[in-house]
C-alpha cells in the first residue's frame, strides 16, 4: 500500500511551501505552458527516476545516454533530457527556478513540435529532397536512391516523383499555395484559377477559461487535499489568494475535489506514456476525513 493511501503512515515528502500552491503570479502566455509541464513533472515519480538515471549517465561519461524500455520515442526521450538539465528539477518550485533553467524549458517548448515531427515521421517522410545533386540523374536513378535510402516505405505508399525548382524570393505563403496547387493535381483534381472565396464574418466566441491556469490550480487543490487535514484548513491557505487576478479558491469542498480529479486527469494527459501511477500528492480523500472514516470502522468492528 502506497503511503498516499494510509493515514496512519508518516509523510515522507517535504513541507508544503506557498509557491507550491499559488501560481497567481505565473505570466500568461509561454511562461504558463512552461510552469503547468514542469510542476505537473514534479509530481512524477517514473520521472524523477529517470531524471536520476539520466544524471548518473552523464557524470559517468557514459556516452549514450539510455532511457527506461517505456521511452520510445525521440521526442518522450527529449522531455526527460530537458528536465535533466535543469538543476533545480524535483524540489525547486517554478517560480524560485534560476533564470538559466527556465531557459532550457523554454527552449524544450519552442523545439519540441520540430522533434515531434521528426521523431513520428524519420522513417517515412512526408517528402524527400536533394539539393545539388552532383552529376547527372535519371528520374529512375533518384526513384531508385529514395527507396534504398528509406527502406522502411511501403512499395505500396502513393508516392510522386520527379524534379522541382523553388524560387526562396517568393514569400511562403505564396510558395505553399502553389504547392498546394500541385497536390491537389497529383490527387486527379483540377487546379481551378478562380478568385479566391470571400471569408463569411465570425462572430466572435467569448473568452473561455485558461485551460493551463485551470490545471495548475487544480494541481494546487491537489496539493492542498494532500497536506490539509480537512478543507477548511486548505481554504484558509487559499483565501489569500482569492482577491488576487490569478488567485486559486474554491469555495466548495465539492468543486475542489473535482478539481482533484481534473489535476489526475491532466496528469495522465502529459506523463501516462512514462507513468500509469497517481501523481505523487494524489489522495482520495481530504486526510481529516479518512482519519475519521478509520477510527469509525475500528470501533464497529
Amino acid at each position: 500500500m502506497s503511503y498516499n493511501d494510509d493515514p496512519n503512515i508518516e509523510r515522507s515528502t517535504p513541507a508544503l511551501t506557498v509557491l507550491d500552491y499559488d501560481f497567481s503570479e505565473v505570466k500568461s502566455g509561454a511562461e504558463l505552458q512552461a510552469c503547468g509541464f514542469y510542476e505537473y513533472a514534479r509530481e512524477s515519480r517514473a520521472i524523477g527516476a529517470e531524471v536520476t538515471a539520466l544524471r548518473r549517465q552523464l557524470d559517468a561519461k557514459t556516452g549514450q545516454l539510455r532511457c527506461g524500455p517505456r521511452v520510445q520515442f525521440l521526442h518522450q526521450s527529449y522531455v526527460l533530457i530537458t528536465l535533466s538539465s535543469c538543476s533545480g528539477f524535483p524540489d525547486t518550485p517554478w517560480q524560485r527556478l534560476s533564470n538559466e533553467d527556465k531557459q532550457i524549458v523554454f527552449r524544450h517548448f519552442s523545439s519540441l513540435p520540430h522533434v515531434y515531427r521528426y521523431s513520428t515521421t524519420w522513417h517515412n517522410p512526408p517528402l524527400t529532397f536533394t539539393l545539388n545533386e552532383p552529376g547527372t540523374m535519371t528520374l529512375d536513378a533518384w526513384k531508385k536512391q529514395c527507396r534504398e535510402r528509406l527502406p522502411t516505405v511501403p512499395e505500396s505508399d502513393p508516392i510522386k516523383s520527379g524534379f522541382f525548382a523553388v524560387n526562396m524570393k517568393y514569400d511562403h505563403s505564396v510558395l505553399i499555395e502553389e504547392f498546394s496547387k500541385y497536390l491537389r493535381h497529383f490527387e486527379g483534381k483540377p487546379t481551378l484559377e478562380t478568385p479566391p472565396t470571400a471569408k463569411r464574418l465570425v462572430r466572435a466566441k467569448p473568452r473561455g477559461r485558461k485551460s493551463t491556469r485551470d490545471a495548475l490550480n487544480a494541481l494546487a487543490a491537489m496539493r492542498l487535499r494532500y497536506y490539509c487535514d480537512t478543507f477548511t484548513e486548505a481554504q484558509k491557505l487559499m483565501q489569500a489568494l482569492k482577491s488576487k487576478p490569478h488567485g486559486m479558491f474554491y469555495g466548495y469542498r465539492d468543486n475542489a475535489n473535482r478539481a482533484c480529479s481534473v489535476a489526475m486527469s491532466y496528469f495522465q494527459k502529459l506523463f501516462g506514456w512514462l507513468d500509469p501511477a497517481e501523481p505523487i500528492h494524489f489522495t482520495k480523500h481530504w486526510r481529516g476525513t479518512r482519519k475519521t472514516k478509520c477510527i469509525s470502522e475500528s470501533l464497529q468492528k
